[in-house]
């Protein structure tokens, strides 16, 4: 994917959805399982990625997915995705299916985390594709990088390793609301240099970007916005000295 693309700066905006999005029901079982999404579009379209019941765990909606794997199609193929606050990992699964190289899922609940490995698995996503970590996302983005900065010396010659030190080419910041971590995590990964100033950021928040990003240091392009709903989504690149 090339580093030196250039990205229109204009910024889309779709209709508001007047019709709930709703996914797909399924059983509880001894896992937790309370509900599904599907996977929209590439190689594993039309498959189901579960989740759990869990305070603040809320799947993006179709319509918003559809919406912002159409801004970043063309810079999917071999890239190294993040999926801070996973979730129900339908945001990685679905940059999995569409060529990303290597995407990291972060998620804080390990029942969910259990799920994103039982999906690799039923997807037959090989281990060297993905890689999920159990935790905090503000916590264990400091122990990434230690990790991402020792492979980087053992495959320095490798510039798509999914573990290199020239930083993420996509990552997905949708924390729950309540929390307001989107200044922090941002700060976080760009003072751990897992980020870069050709990095794609995308957010969603129930505010506008200029609210969600109020006191974030670094100054930032909006690329693309929309409002679904009650939800504003909005794809960025950070002004980050090399």
């Amino acid at each position: 994917m090339s580093a030196k693309r250039q990205r229109p700066v204009k910024t889309a905006r779709s209709k508001m959805s007047k019709q709930p999005v709703k996914h797909t029901a399924a059983k509880s079982s001894k896992s937790g399982v309370t509900g599904q999404v599907r996977i929209i579009g590439g190689q594993f379209k039309r498959q189901l990625v579960p989740f759990i019941d869990a305070d603040g765990l809320r799947p993006s909606p179709d319509r918003l997915r559809e919406t912002l794997f159409n801004w970043v199609q063309f810079e999917l193929h071999d890239a190294t995705v993040l999926d801070l606050c996973a979730g129900s990992g339908a945001l990685g699964f679905e940059a999995l299916s569409r060529g990303a190289h290597y995407v990291t899922f972060i998620e804080l609940q390990p029942k969910q985390a259990a799920l994103l490995g039982q999906t690799a698995e039923r997807l037959k996503l090989p281990a060297s594709s993905l890689a999920v970590h159990v935790g905090d996302a503000l916590s264990l983005i400091p122990t990434l990088a230690l990790k991402h900065r020792a492979a980087s010396v053992a495959e320095q010659t490798n510039l798509q390793s999914s573990d290199n030190a020239f930083g993420y080419h996509l990552v997905f910041v949708d924390p729950p609301y309540d929390l307001e971590l989107w200044v922090p995590l941002l700060t976080a990964l760009i003072e751990n240099k897992l980020v870069n100033k050709h990095t794609l950021f995308y957010l969603e928040d129930r505010r506008e970007i200029s609210q969600t990003l109020q006191g974030l240091a670094y100054n930032y392009t909006l690329l693309k916005e929309t409002k679904m709903g009650q939800i504003f989504a909005s794809l960025i690149q950070v002004q980050i000295e090399a």
